[in-house]
């Protein structure tokens, strides 16, 4: 007994004593390495402790830098690290490589790699057959394809679209490049383009002057063309891109645009462009030779409160940029403004001249100058809502009748809420207008001023229930009130308030009139009704129908019988709409015209949507002569329909594959306006599509025109990051 005792105590001792030695070891061995720490399932150390070799799941860190691999060996007296196995080192999050084995050495910045990959903090990813890297001069990649897809940053066998196979991938750290030598450009496995060498920015790079992607199109017109935009970076808060548009019918197009951020936060844009066409048609409005335009914009900062600024377009002619591609649209006005904001108080001084595009006979466009919007809110504490606004135009022409108006109103309005869910919503307001017209026929001018109360107020009593179904709203509401009767003369012309358009939306609403200019005079009264469904799938589904009476007082819209409330009672107005998570779309809206027993207005939509397999949509407008608010002015003879169906499709073919397709057709011409087909490619990393598109809508030169589109895009996460 006292000998187990004994040996017992002894081993105690060999134990406690082993203990002390080991964390001897640990602490010296901190001593000699401060910065390196390991983890592993076996750490041996070798040669007296100089070395040190980490077996199973080992890890190493050192500063910034982490590396993990099957097997870890530290040798102190050349600083030299290697890895085996299944080797991973990354810094800060900026650079992850992998391999099979890394040597490396002097902090672990240089080394040497067998079967590399490398992957920057943009997702841009190299991999070598071998490689030597200096994480602070300069790496080199050998036998190395490059791409930078940002789906594939985390997944090994993430399929590479494209990729740049080279001979010989150069990362400069200095220089902040990445150096391709006999490089090769492929897509979908085949070469598409081949350099001796080429560079691109890395990824501490955000702006760097360079080529940026071309683009390639052709038109019946200018024939095949390529565009090759270069940006060049001024300084740190400007650049300019320089994009020659290269045809091989009509010759080049320069087009330029300059961009500059201020120091107060302010920016600037400047896009002038021209062409001095080769062939040019005889039909084009303006110089048919020198041909020009410019779009520019801004804003200032002038203080926390207000800024100033402008967008401003013109050109040579009224279809050179529809011609070229340039800007679409058929109308566009310029304008030079200052703005404030504080609290909920606005104030907008504009400047402002209308241009048309279009080749039509219509009045002389005009020049608002100035043009004053300005609101206050008074915010009392026993009156809320309370608010004066005011409105000043000056219409100028350089011919034709001119006009000013000054409109001021004092507003208020509320919303109150009774115990039993009965919804009132008052409005209270008085606005008073001054004019003064010129009639160039007469050559006289005219002053002329009016005053007109609003007092309308309205109801409403939505009743809530849960159901089977789902949530349900069934809302009754009516609104009733006095508009004073419009005031008018000969002389007073309607600038802003021409076209009127009546619908569900405006049901309730008793000065109906868009602008200033015209008012929606009378006493009204509007009953409808409102449902809405949240139903238990996820889809909401509203409903409405209403029509609106003209009590007494002068219906300022009487002789108009396109605006559906000429008579004493007005037409039907109707809507639908539904929406299953933004997979399906529907809405319906409609207009009932007692008169004719029959539907004037149905406009249709349907989207339909499954990312996976396609998308879908169509539009259905029939708006009869009778009620187009587009005849406004128009002679009863010349009145016109619009009946059109549109829509679009994409389908899948396979998980990359598709086809787009497009068009509008017009129900009254029985032709096709545009229309568009073509083929798409998109997947984790690449999209591009090639498609044929016809538009046949003529304009002076602007004529039935055929077009093939083709779109190229790298799905790159420096793109990600740049936007």
């Amino acid at each position: 007994m006292m000998l187990k005792r004994y040996i017992h105590f002894i081993i105690i001792i060999m134990l406690l004593f082993t203990a002390s030695n080991v964390k001897a070891d640990m602490h010296d061995v901190e001593n000699i390495y401060p910065s390196i720490y390991f983890e592993a399932d076996n750490l041996l150390y070798e040669d007296d402790g100089k070395n040190i070799k980490a077996i199973g799941n080992a890890k190493l860190f050192y500063k910034s830098y982490i590396v993990e691999a099957s097997e870890i060996t530290y040798f102190q007296d050349i600083d030299q690290v290697i890895a085996n196995g299944n080797v991973t080192m990354s810094d800060k999050g900026k650079v992850k490589i992998t391999a099979e084995k890394i040597t490396l050495s002097d902090e672990l910045k240089n080394g040497f790699l067998e079967g590399a990959n490398m992957i920057l903090a943009d997702g841009s990813k190299i991999r070598a057959d071998k490689a030597n890297i200096n994480l602070t001069k300069s790496s080199t990649f050998t036998g190395a394809s490059y791409t930078f897809c940002e789906k594939c940053i985390e997944d090994d066998e993430c399929p590479y679209t494209w990729e740049f196979q080279s001979d010989e991938v150069i990362h400069d750290e200095l220089n902040k490049k990445i150096i391709f030598k006999n490089v090769k450009f492929n897509v979908l496995d085949k070469t598409l383009l081949s350099l001796p060498k080429f560079s691109y920015p890395d990824f501490t790079v955000k702006r760097q002057s360079g080529f940026l992607m071309p683009s390639y199109s052709y038109s019946n017109f200018y024939g095949h063309a390529i565009k090759t935009p270069y940006i060049y970076i001024l300084d740190d808060s400007s650049d300019l891109t320089v994009s020659p548009f290269i045809t091989t019918k009509q010759g080049p197009l320069f087009d330029f645009e300059y961009r500059k951020k201020t120091e107060n936060g302010g920016d600037i844009y400047f896009n002038p462009n021209f062409i001095y066409q080769a062939d040019p048609s005889s039909v084009a409005p303006g110089n048919e030779k020198l041909r020009a335009s410019i779009k520019t914009h801004g804003v200032m900062p002038i203080n926390s409160n207000f800024e100033w600024g402008w967008d401003a377009t013109f050109a040579s002619d009224e279809t050179y940029m529809r011609k070229y591609s340039l800007d679409g649209r058929t109308k566009y006005n310029s304008n030079i403004y200052i703005e404030g904001l504080k609290g909920q108080n606005y104030l907008n001084i504009a400047a402002i001249n209308y241009k048309n595009l279009l080749n039509e006979t219509e009045t002389p466009q005009a020049t608002l100058l100035p043009r004053i919007d300005h609101q206050y809110n008074f915010n009392l504490p026993n009156l809320k809502n309370l608010s004066f606004e005011n409105n000043i135009v000056n219409v100028q022409r350089t011919s034709g009748d001119e006009q000013i108006r000054l409109t001021s109103e004092i507003k208020w309005d509320e919303r109150y809420i009774s115990d039993n869910g009965i919804i009132i919503e008052p409005i209270v307001s008085l606005r008073a207008d001054h004019f003064r017209t010129y009639d160039e026929s007469e050559n006289e001018f005219t002053n002329f001023s009016r005053v007109t109360p609003n007092l309308s107020t309205s109801i409403s009593w939505p009743f809530f229930e849960n159901t089977s179904l789902g949530k349900q709203i069934f809302e009754p509401k009516l609104a009733f009130g006095y508009v004073g009767n419009e005031k008018t003369f000969t002389d007073l012309q309607n600038e802003d308030a021409q076209t009127f358009n009546f619908n569900s939306l405006n049901l309730y609403e008793m000065d109906r009139s868009l602008g200033f200019d015209r008012i929606d005079g009378g006493s009204k009264l509007s009953l409808g009704v409102n449902y809405s469904l949240q139903d238990s799938i996820g889809g909401l589904f509203n409903a409405s129908v209403g029509q609106s009476y003209h009590i007494n007082g002068l219906n300022s819209l009487d002789s108009d019988q396109w605006s559906g409330t000429d008579n004493y009672h007005s037409d039907i107005v109707g809507s639908i709409s539904y929406n299953l998570n933004d997979a399906i779309m529907l809405d319906y809206k409609t207009r009932y015209d007692n008169s004719s027993s029959d539907n004037a207005i149905n406009e249709f939509n349907l989207e339909m949507h499954d990312l996976n397999n396609y998308s879908f949509g169509v539009n259905y407008t029939d708006i009869k002569a009778e009620a187009n608010w587009l005849n406004s002015g128009l002679n009863a003879n010349d009145h016109v329909a619009l009946s059109e169906l549109s829509g679009f499709l994409e389908f899948g073919l396979t998980h990359d594959w598709s086809i787009i397709s497009s068009g509008t057709f017009n129900l009254e011409s029985d032709s096709f306006v545009n229309n568009q087909i073509g083929l798409r490619y998109d997947d984790e990393c690449l999209a591009f599509d090639i498609s044929y598109r016809e538009n046949l809508f003529s304009d002076r030169d602007i004529e039935k025109d055929r077009s093939i589109l083709l779109n190229f895009e790298l799905k790159t996460a420096a793109e990600d990051l740049k936007n």
